[in-house]
């Protein structure tokens, strides 16, 4: 595709050269997964300026682990809470609603004791995530009361595929494909009624009035684009205060490897930091 930059380009080269497995074994997709991962961001670890610290939220079902990330010098009258990754229990060995439960449940608990995390009494808590990150933070957008602002970046929100991109993009060369993301919902969901309950195809509320300030960052070659600025529209139209970032020339995937996707992840950053100043 012509349209592919220097970023998109190079990391297409690295899959050639490290290619998918063929068997599409749950396994093996995530040793495949974290290895792409560890290779290109290997060089990016132990650069974090801050304390991490690992914590376990219990719920009514299980104990989650979280990590806290607290950069130094930092501000503390906000706070984000990342998914995709997330410890929350993954299908196909545990499948919806569970993984939205265990994210609802966590989310809950750090919105009612804030200050344990590092921030004021008063601080603003917002939800942010990438992929199927950002569909869970959509969804709690709507299902939970005090969730001040939220970071959809590249979001599932077009999980049944109904969105002209879905057609658009359907070669392996844009790495999310229609057939990788019938892969996921498989083992995410029990059957195709669980993919249309609104929790999580949020498309598929009846209102979007009242929620949290929505910032959107889109890959422009992606079959998720056209969900995302479907669902900016019908946030717009109810008065929902929104910002939308297209990043022109790069597919889905880019936001979790700066090791190759440099410069297009720190304009997301930029994006993000200058959204998270005007909340």
């Amino acid at each position: 595709d012509p349209r592919f930059n220097n970023e998109t380009l190079a990391f297409l080269q690295f899959l050639s050269q490290n290619p998918p497995p063929q068997d599409n074994e749950v396994e093996t997709m995530r040793l495949y997964m974290d290895g792409i991962h560890q290779k290109i961001n290997k060089k990016l670890h132990e650069t974090f300026k801050g304390t991490i610290e690992e914590k376990i939220v219990k719920t009514n079902s299980t104990e989650i682990p979280i990590n806290i990330y607290t950069p130094l010098n930092v501000n503390k009258d906000k706070l984000v809470i990342y998914f995709h990754g997330g410890e929350y229990r993954l299908g196909p060995e545990y499948k919806y609603p569970i993984w939205l439960d265990d994210a609802l449940e966590v989310t809950q608990h750090i919105i009612q004791n804030r200050t344990a995390y590092g921030v004021n009494e008063t601080a603003k808590i917002g939800v942010a995530g990438d992929s199927a990150g950002g569909m869970i933070s959509a969804s709690l957008s709507h299902l939970l009361k005090g969730i001040d602002f939220q970071i959809l970046i590249y979001a599932a929100l077009d999980i049944l595929g109904e969105m002209p991109s879905y057609k658009e993009f359907t070669k392996p060369m844009y790495f999310l494909t229609p057939e990788f993301m019938k892969w996921f919902t498989t083992h995410a969901f029990h059957n195709l009624d669980e993919v249309k309950d609104p929790r999580v195809s949020v498309l598929l509320n009846r209102t979007f009035k009242d929620l949290p300030p929505c910032l959107f960052i889109v890959a422009d070659l992606d079959i998720l684009r056209d969900g995302n600025l479907e669902y900016q529209k019908l946030l717009e139209k109810a008065g929902v205060q929104t910002k939308l970032v297209l990043m022109k020339d790069v597919i889905h995937v880019f936001f979790t490897l700066p090791g190759i996707f440099p410069q297009s992840c720190a304009e997301a950053v930029d994006a993000i930091r200058d959204f998270m100043a005007s909340i």
